[in-house]
């Protein structure tokens, strides 16, 4: 067994030191180069593992060959998870879309000489090509891989850390109140019409996003069981088949004005597995419905004479937050209605209310 040590020289620290017996038989030490113990146990674990697979316990840093920067990503994709990661394989997806944009400036730089000035000047270029939003989901996938390799011990620190961003847009695409009457009528006459069950679940989707604010993956996961219709509520327990976005479930009261649609659709909605409120069809066999489909949202738009939304389904939460304000609603009640984990995303809603900030201080008395 190795062991760990803490050397000091004239009452200085140099650092934890590492001890262990190689594959030649010989007792080696060296410096572990770790801020911490639990770091330097880590590389001592490493190093006996290799011992007992009959490799060289530490390759020394003139065999090494030097690590650039395109490599140490590739190696994370291949590596990176966590507890908090939902959907491991589109987190990488996504995470490799964004460091397509920073790669080709500086994807040959090695990593001992890589500067918080390479990455302030691919943030200064991007930003010449892309909206701030943009640029910020183009940093941040490499930021957490720069501290990925911090632990891994392939750095000292983090040359992303604190490295000023781009400020975040805003962006509040929604309907009018009259847009929106006009295409839950038309989302709700279209179904009538046709007597098409795919009709019928567009229809429902539409007002489930615009009587509740729901996402989209909490709109095409939801079962059956996650409805009471007698009691007149809604459980939010998860986006498409996954956990929902804050990773908990949430509880709301269905509106009124939902119930009688919700009632009249269950015995027409096709069976699935699942038991899905808003199923799609595909290839003749009803089931779940896909990212990246957007269920005729665009034409329905059209046909109810709405501007075209850029955001879509996405839009149409926007829709619910801003019109539930500007009618009126509490901005907690809205935080919790939306699932926000933080009421500073809520927030962005306020300035909708004219009387918001007035009505408040009308309370203060003397």
């Amino acid at each position: 067994m190795g062991d760990i040590i803490r050397k000091k020289k004239n009452g200085k620290v140099l650092g934890w030191y590492i001890r262990w017996v190689d594959l030649d038989g010989k007792r080696k030490q060296r410096a572990s180069h770790q801020p911490t113990f639990a770091l330097a146990k880590r590389l001592l674990l490493e190093i006996e593992a290799r011992v007992a697979r009959g490799q060289a316990g530490l390759i020394e840093p003139t065999q090494q060959a030097p690590l650039s920067l395109s490599q140490l990503c590739e190696r994370w994709l291949a590596e990176c998870g966590g507890p908090k990661v939902k959907d491991l394989s589109r987190y990488r997806a996504a995470a490799e879309t964004a460091l397509r944009r920073c790669l080709p400036l500086i994807g040959a730089v090695e990593l001992t000489a890589l500067s918080r000035l390479h990455l302030e000047r691919v943030r200064d270029t991007l930003a010449l090509r892309y909206r701030p939003n943009t640029v910020r989901a183009s940093l941040r996938p490499l930021g957490t891989c720069l501290s990925w390799a911090v632990r891994q011990g392939l750095l000292s620190q983090s040359p992303a850390r604190g490295i000023e961003l781009p400020r975040r847009e805003s962006s509040l695409e929604y309907l009018s109140l009259a847009e929106a009457r006009r295409l839950l009528d038309c989302s709700e006459l279209r179904a009538k019409e046709r007597g098409c069950p795919a009709h019928g679940s567009r229809a429902v989707a539409i007002a489930l996003a615009l009587r509740l604010g729901l996402r989209r993956g909490e709109i095409f996961g939801l079962r059956w069981s996650d409805l009471d219709l007698e009691q007149g509520r809604l459980t939010v327990a998860r986006s498409y088949g996954l956990l929902p976005k804050s990773g908990k479930p949430r509880h709301l009261p269905l509106p009124q004005t939902l119930l009688p649609l919700l009632r009249a659709w269950l015995p027409l909605c096709p069976k699935t597995r699942e038991r899905l409120v808003c199923p799609v069809r595909h290839q003749g066999t009803w089931g779940m419905s896909s990212r990246r489909a957007t269920h005729g949202l665009a034409k329905l738009l059209k046909r109810a004479d709405c501007p075209p939304l850029a955001r879509g389904w996405h839009a149409l939460r926007h829709t619910f937050a801003s019109q539930f304000v500007m009618q009126g609603g509490n901005i907690l009640t809205l935080q919790r209605l939306l699932g926000h984990a933080d009421i500073a995303m809520t927030l962005v809603y306020s300035h909708l209310a004219p009387d918001f900030v007035a009505g408040e201080l009308d309370r203060l008395k003397y």
